[in-house]
């Protein structure tokens, strides 16, 4: 199989896949709807979440792609960007994704007041919160961990990847968007199509899925232990509404609160994500020398025992040749880096940019599209159950 025809294999596989997927989840949707789970008792939500998560976005999309591809375990966790990165992108990415959290507050609720002023209301969950820490676990499980590592699978994993030969512009805004309606809900589409267009430029920039994993998870985690400490009453879970109480009786400074601390989120967002992007050339960086370095010793000493093998060689032990595992001074070639990050940057997009000669077939695109109209019916409806 020709490499064009390969991609156009994987290509239509990932959106066959992603269209089964949203099909599985609206029908969850609607029997969650008409309460079809409620024989498993008051766990019912843990376990539909447990199933939907586990069964339907992670372990059916993988295993369906490895045996439509014929692909190694190996191979298809590769596929899905599962790359490693250093403790520092770590430690980065769980800062970010608090940063995230604060700023997904700004956005949600932005758009949220828009879509009130069509008079949309919004409908409270079932029960709420659980005060007790065994909900707080389950919750955290259910909500924070089992997300972030199945939803990024699908998404910044499968479906970005599947896509990637339509560029990086195309490809992270099917993977945004379809996170978004992946929701099923008009009040989570608009923060959730955001973030995913966000976290999908983080994935091509990083190289790696691990910060859009963590970023998810402390998203959410942040989100459960407000929601937590609300129900407990305690005063940090009412943090969001004492600021909102705090604006409404003081407009002007709580205006200016409200925009200096925006844009102090933004600014720390945007040089984090420097930080990631560059620690990630280094932590790349390093690594390739040191293969390069390896591959160069290994053929030193093969070349070596083929002269002794021809004679040409003196008779003394082989002994292979010592090269330094860093081939070019790393501090100085990072300074360099750290001089001209923005150009490096730029260059790198530019690079991702360039679209390949490749054009989706005809039935990739019925299963795109029939994800994205799928996914949209069922958010409008959604917005107009709202304004009923």
């Amino acid at each position: 199989m020709s490499e064009s025809k390969q991609e156009k294999s994987v290509n239509f596989f990932t959106n066959m896949i992603y269209f089964f997927v949203m099909v599985c989840l609206v029908v969850m949707r609607v029997c969650n709807h008409y309460n079809l789970f409620s024989f498993l008792g008051r766990y019912a939500s843990y376990f539909v979440s447990l199933f939907t998560q586990i069964g339907l976005i992670l372990v059916l999309p993988l295993l369906v792609l490895k045996l439509l591809s014929r692909s190694r375990t190996k191979d298809v966790v590769k596929f899905c960007c599962y790359k490693k990165v250093s403790w520092k992108i770590v430690a980065a990415s769980f800062l970010l994704g608090a940063v995230v959290f604060f700023l997904n507050v700004y956005v949600s609720n932005f758009f949220n007041s828009i879509i009130e002023i069509f008079g949309y209301k919004h409908r409270s969950s079932s029960g709420g919160m659980s005060a007790t820490w065994w909900g707080l676990i389950l919750s955290i499980i259910g909500t924070a961990i089992l997300p972030a590592f199945c939803e990024e699978t699908l998404h910044r994993g499968m479906l970005l990847n599947g896509n990637s030969m339509l560029g990086m512009k195309k490809s992270i805004l099917i993977s945004g968007l379809l996170f978004g309606l992946l929701h099923l809900n008009i009040e989570q589409f608009f923060y959730a199509t955001i973030i995913g267009l966000f976290l999908g430029y983080l994935c091509w920039g990083c190289s790696s899925i691990w910060p859009c994993i963590i970023i998810h998870f402390m998203n959410n985690c942040l989100s459960v232990l407000f929601s937590f400490a609300s129900a407990k009453g305690w005063a940090i879970g009412k943090l969001f509404d004492g600021i909102g109480e705090y604006v409404a009786n003081n407009q002007v400074i709580g205006i200016m609160l409200f925009i200096l601390l925006l844009v102090l989120l933004v600014f720390v967002a945007y040089e984090l994500v420097k930080y990631l992007f560059r620690e990630t050339f280094k932590y790349n960086f390093v690594g390739r020398q040191k293969e390069f370095a390896n591959m160069a010793i290994r053929e030193t000493y093969l070349q070596s025992v083929e002269d002794i093998k021809k004679g040409q060689g003196n008779g003394k032990p082989v002994q292979p040749i010592e090269f330094s595992s860093r081939v070019i001074d790393e501090k100085e070639f990072m300074n360099f880096v750290n001089e001209n990050l923005e150009t490096i940057i730029k260059n790198s997009v530019a690079e991702m940019e360039k679209e390949e000669k490749f054009k989706m077939d005809t039935r990739s695109k019925i299963f795109l599209w029939g994800s994205v109209a799928l996914g949209a019916i069922v958010t409008i409806m959604t917005f107009i159950w709202g304004l009923l």
